[in-house]
Order: C-alpha cells, then structure tokens, then sequence
C-alpha cells in the first residue's frame, strides 16, 4: 500500500517505512468516516515534514537510545505545546513494538522491560532526538524518558 497524506491506519501498525516517509502522524478526529474499522486509535500523516507548533495527540518519529547503549527506531507519543511532551513512547524492535507509557503501573513496565530482555536500569530513563524538527525552532527535539 502506498503511504499518502490520506492515508489512515491503526498506530500499532506504523513501522520504520512510515516513518521514513512522514515522521509526524496526528491521530484521526472524529469526522463522520463511514469506516466502521476506524476508531480513536487510528492515524494518519501530517503533510508537512516539521513537527508543527501546538500540536495536540501526535505521533512522532524518533530514535531512542537506552542507558545500555542500545539504540531503536521509535514512536513518541504527545505534544508540541512546549517543545516536545512526552506521554509515551514505542520502541520499534525486530521483535515488534514495545510501549512504554508515564501512566504505565509497576506490572506494565516489568512487562515490557521482559519483552526486551532487559532490566529497568538498561532501558530508563532513555534519551530520544526526534527525526523531524519543530516548526517553531527549526531543530530537532531532544529529551529524556522513563526516570
């Protein structure tokens, strides 16, 4: 399927090819789409290739680098109201996606630390540089997650 700014697909499917393409997605409103498939956890990509100001429910392509040096592709999820604000993240393994989130309870997060295979002082907090630059400054986003 080619990727198009018409494009709209559930969030868990995005993947590195997507990202490549539009590294920003924005989740879809509802808009009276006939498509009964779709729901609040579809999206669809933002036009422009910058992050754009004052965005609220996106999707954006990263790459995140653990505290053991390992490094992934990955999905930040948020807001660009200041900067960029973090509510969660995807990291985009071989393996398939791993989500971590801040509203995550002790028993998510050993979840998704043991589909890593790691330990929580290997993977938080992370550090992330997003693949797009924010409109309002022009440079990409830096920030840390998880700790």
């Amino acid at each position: 399927m080619k990727i198009t700014v018409d494009t709209r697909k559930p969030v868990e499917d995005l993947n590195t090819a997507d990202l490549e393409l539009f590294p920003v997605w924005r989740f879809v409103e509802d808009d009276g789409n006939e498509n009964e498939d779709e729901d609040e956890t579809w999206v669809q990509p933002v036009a422009s290739p910058v992050i754009p100001a004052d965005a609220m429910a996106l999707c954006m392509a990263a790459a995140a680098r653990l505290p053991c040096g390992l490094v992934y592709p990955a999905v930040l999820f948020g807001d660009s109201s200041s900067g960029v604000a973090v509510d969660g993240i995807a990291l985009l393994t071989t393996r398939g996606r791993v989500l971590l989130h801040k509203s995550d309870s002790p028993a998510e997060t050993r979840t998704a630390l043991k589909r890593l295979g790691l330990s929580q002082a290997q993977v938080l907090p992370l550090e992330f540089a997003t693949r797009a630059a924010l409109s309002s400054t022009g440079a990409l986003a830096f920030g840390r997650f998880g700790g």
